[in-house]
């Protein structure tokens, strides 16, 4: 997952960001959150674009309150029916990839990939 997309996942809960604090080799990604605005004004790609360790992006949606739900073939931010099942911003991670979770977010609404692997083609 890259730096900006996590910052993406985390908009309503940018508290999850100070978790970084929390293992002293993510600590540089924490500072670069407390600078993001900069960042994003610089055009830092280097930075922006920085893919994370996945440990990093788990301990930081560990403590998410997103609530996302699977229907047929189809993940939505928003449960749109009784059948539909919860899912976590953790298990959206592990099984489909952090560009797949933000886009999911910023549309509302993705379709789930049809590789055997899980991963969008």
């Amino acid at each position: 997952m890259k730096f900006w997309q996590l910052v993406s996942v985390c908009r309503d809960e940018p508290e999850l960001m100070e978790r970084l604090a929390g293992g002293s080799e993510w600590n540089e990604y924490l500072e670069w959150f407390r600078d993001f605005a900069r960042l994003v004004r610089d055009g830092d790609r280097s930075r922006l674009d920085a893919e994370l360790p996945t440990a990093a992006c788990v301990h930081v949606l560990s403590a998410s309150r997103l609530e996302l739900f699977e229907s047929g073939r189809y993940l939505r931010s928003r449960r749109a029916g009784p059948a539909d099942r919860k899912v976590t911003a953790v298990e959206v991670l592990s099984r489909y990839g952090g560009a797949f979770l933000e886009d999911l977010l910023e549309a509302g609404l993705a379709r789930l990939p049809d590789d055997a692997n899980g991963r969008p083609g």
